[in-house]
């Protein structure tokens, strides 16, 4: 007996409930903290803000089972990963491997090249508004376990704001996770609202219809930051640029998710840091040279 049955009178399948009551249904299989198989989710972004190093990185994390941004994602289960990346030129993406293959050990360098698959699409990228050619394609690449798109807006032709343009999108991505047994994360803009005002965070910040968020199932960002910050973070201001911080907005399938500071080093490759806070340093009237106050915290 499983858990699907067929039906005569509907155009579609049923839970075979009685199944579902005497059998223990299995663990859900994460990627990424919140982010299950056959789903789609989202990293949410201004641009220059470092999203596509960011997926790079993701690629390689879930690839090789490396945390070359300690965000806390050790231990995960590797798989293969296709990154269809259609904002940055192949030499730019060369460079950016070189470099981070030299956060990696030699074992862990196979693995990356084993498992991670890497598309410089700018120019040859589809178009997830047509009749589902595009999703289609995608699906023969193979079976992954996470596939990335950067970045949505080059991948389809629709208007953003649209809602009938958006559903028709995301349901040509939930195809391609449900034949592909893949996560599907695309990389999305913050609206400039949500940008100028500091709302990077929010789970409506993404740019255009609500169907981005709504209809996704994790979605994460990456957000500068902002004027608040500036007055916490005991760094100079122009290493403040340097920093972004990662964070989850949304996850139907786990619990809330603490935000990690990122800070860019070498070529741009992001890395979590512990940062001082200017409340720590007011002892030493570090706050004070800098203008702050105590009610300023």
């Amino acid at each position: 007996m499983s858990l699907i049955q067929q039906n005569t009178t509907l155009p579609y399948p049923l839970i075979n409930i009685q199944h579902a009551i005497d059998n223990q249904a299995p663990t859900l299989d994460f990627v990424l903290p919140g982010l299950v198989v056959g789903t789609v989710g989202s990293i949410v972004a201004p641009g220059a803000t470092g999203k596509s190093w960011f997926a790079l990185q993701l690629a390689a994390i879930v690839g090789t089972g490396i945390d070359t941004m300690s965000l806390g994602f050790d231990g995960l289960k590797t798989g293969r990963v296709l990154l269809l990346a259609a904002e940055d030129p192949q030499e730019v993406l060369w460079a950016r491997l070189r470099a981070l293959s030299g956060r990696l050990a030699p074992e862990h360098r196979i693995n990356l090249i084993k498992n991670v698959d890497i598309a410089p699409c700018v120019g040859k990228s589809g178009d997830l508004s047509d009749d589902g050619l595009t999703a289609n394609q995608i699906i023969q690449c193979g079976k992954y376990r996470l596939i990335i798109i950067d970045t949505l807006s080059r991948w389809h032709s629709g208007d953003e704001n649209s809602r009938k343009d958006a559903v028709l999108v995301m349901r040509n991505l939930e195809k391609v996770a449900i034949q592909t047994g893949a996560a599907i994360i695309f990389l999305h803009h913050t609206s400039k609202f949500a940008a100028i005002n500091g709302q990077g965070a929010e789970q409506q910040a993404s740019r255009g219809s609500g169907v981005w968020v709504d209809e996704a199932r994790w979605v994460a960002y990456l957000k500068v930051a902002t004027e608040v910050d500036a007055k916490l973070i005991d760094v100079s201001d122009n290493e403040l640029k340097k920093y972004v911080k990662f964070g989850v907005s949304k996850a139907n399938y786990c619990p809330p998710q603490a935000e990690v500071w990122l800070k860019r080093g070498f070529e741009g490759m992001l890395e979590s840091v512990e940062i001082p806070t200017i409340t720590a340093s007011l002892k030493y009237g570090e706050g004070k040279k800098r203008g702050y106050t105590t009610n300023d915290f």
